[in-house]
């Protein structure tokens, strides 16, 4: 198993970012391997690439499951295409597939193509996982923001950092009006979706917002899993379930 921290010369992006990978070896009995199965690691808000290293047990989890694990930076960008020309949409879930994938000995299958995050990137997960819905074949989203349309709890109008920061993100001044390619409850409803497997600690300040997804997921009918446990916004709550995350992934 080998960590490994570079860059890529993204165009999306429009300059180098930065990456880290968690590679298997791609030998044994010196014979080469099948390609592997790849999970996308997305970090959260004010956080880096290096933070699921830095933080968990995704070294080891990588090499209990024997998968390859790429965590991109994703900066404040909620991972989607942005009015500044930024595209981290694009860059997930598609440039940043298509490079490591040349980079390295990674699984060009569809069900062997994964994406998860935390927070920010939890939301990040849900929205590429469900908009490269031909890419990723599920989706782990962790004590997940989650943007969408029909938002009634949290009001954009209050001046501050974050609201501003959201409606830069959603490209609107109201979560009614914003652009739907980044609205989670929209996205749901296409005709063919990724497996979802959605988590929640029951004291984290963004709980309602995983329960609300999986309340409407079950009007649609949709099967996930949901689940919900005594915890808070924090990496032990994470660690714990990042683990059931990747044993999932890698079941079938």
């Amino acid at each position: 198993m080998a960590v490994i921290y570079g860059n890529i010369q993204s165009e999306r992006l429009m300059r180098k970012v930065p990456f880290a990978a968690i590679l298997p070896s791609e030998f044994e009995n010196d014979e080469k391997v099948e390609p592997f199965k790849t999970l996308y690691l997305l970090h959260g808000w004010n956080d880096a690439f290096d933070a699921w290293i830095n933080n968990t047990r995704i070294v080891e989890l990588a090499t209990k499951y024997n998968i390859a694990v790429i965590m991109p930076s994703g900066e404040n960008s909620f991972y989607v295409d942005l009015e500044n020309g930024s595209y981290y949409g694009q860059y997930i879930g598609e440039e940043l597939v298509r490079i490591t994938r040349g980079m390295f000995n990674l699984s060009h299958e569809f069900e062997s193509t994964w994406i998860a995050g935390l927070s920010m990137g939890g939301y990040g997960a849900l929205r590429n996982g469900l908009y490269y819905n031909e890419t990723f074949s599920k989706i782990g989203a962790l004590s997940s923001k989650i943007l969408q349309s029909q938002e009634r709890d949290h009001d954009l109008t209050e001046e501050n950092r974050m609201n501003q920061a959201i409606q830069f993100i959603i490209g609107a001044e109201t979560y009614q009006d914003m652009e739907r390619d980044k609205d989670i409850f929209s996205l749901a409803k296409k005709n063919s979706i990724p497996e979802l497997f959605i988590a929640c600690g029951t004291e984290d300040f963004i709980y309602r917002e995983s329960l609300n997804l999986h309340n409407y997921l079950n009007e649609l009918k949709i099967d996930h899993i949901y689940k919900e446990s005594p915890g808070d916004h924090s990496w032990s709550f994470w660690d714990h379930y990042i683990e059931q995350v990747i044993e999932w992934m890698v079941s079938d």
